[in-house]
């Protein structure tokens, strides 16, 4: 995504899920975290991560400004530092780790880091937080429904990602394969607090998640209203085209992933917004 894109609440979640999630990753940083800065082999050695894995890890953590290098001074070799970007992961793994414990797939067989690279690789999905947006807007949706209010080129796209989504207890599905209707499930409700931190980290430490300040609409932010709500604010211009009226929507509606009630009924405060945005 070029920097000058205006970014959703919803894309840094997606922009920070892509660069912090690889297996393994939360391992790194808290053996970090807890040990200081160590050399590569030091890490293999003082937790179960696989050697080769650990260079793709590491590799993409440096890219996400996670962790960097320390040069070891008449050596070639280096070390392996937290970054104050990768200090200030503690609140996203934390909302990560609490919903895996209510809500993750198979979160019996993980350990805890773990459990979190699962939860929040369930955002680097494409269009995972898009579509629990838009199921959670109103009622039940049919994949062709989803395609006219989400920015995809063709049905084939969610045909794939649905399923996927649905295996991870997100979303779920009712009717018959001719006649699919999608809605959030419990699970997806409740990823509210994943979306506002992974949102945060991402806009303040993540370059491609820069609001610009010279584009056509206004620069959207997102902010604790009341309790738990989260309100991403609206740029005024009209939409132009079926991928600005979804991004638009996205900007507008009230969130409330975090606390969401346990009906299947999605919160007073989406269906009032998503009635006044449609009028």
């Amino acid at each position: 995504m070029p920097a000058t894109a205006n970014v959703t609440a919803l894309d840094r979640a997606q922009l920070a899920a892509e660069g912090i999630s690889t297996p393994w990753s939360t391992r790194v940083l808290r053996t970090l975290g807890s040990s200081g800065p160590l050399r590569p082999g030091e890490i293999t050695g003082s937790s179960p991560i696989p050697a080769g894995s650990l260079q793709k890890v590491t590799g993409l953590l440096e890219r996400a400004g996670a962790i960097t290098r320390l040069p070891i001074p008449g050596s070639r070799r280096y070390e392996l530092a937290l970054t104050d970007a990768g200090r200030a992961l503690g609140p996203a793994h934390a909302a990560a780790l609490a919903w895996a414990d209510r809500h993750l797939v198979g979160r019996e067989d993980l350990e805890e880091p773990e459990a979190i690279d699962s939860a929040i690789s369930l955002f680097a999905i494409p269009h995972t937080g898009a579509v629990l947006f838009e199921l959670m807007a109103g009622e039940p949706l049919t994949v062709p429904q989803l395609v006219e209010r989400l920015p995809v080129s063709s049905t084939a796209i969610l045909h794939y990602r649905l399923p996927v989504l649905a295996e991870h207890g997100l979303i779920s599905r009712s009717g018959t394969p001719r006649t699919y209707r999608w809605t959030t499930s419990e699970a997806g409700m409740h990823t509210g607090a994943m979306v506002r931190e992974l949102s945060g980290w991402a806009e303040r430490y993540l370059p491609s998640a820069a609001h610009p300040g010279s584009t056509g609409r206004a620069t959207s932010s997102i902010t604790a209203a009341s309790g738990t709500d989260v309100a991403v604010v609206a740029a005024p211009s009209p939409a132009t085209s079926r991928t600005d009226a979804a991004r638009l929507r996205r900007d507008t509606l009230r969130i409330h992933f975090s606390h969401a009630p346990a009906s299947s009924q999605p919160p007073a405060p989406l269906h009032s917004a998503a009635a006044d945005l449609r009028r």
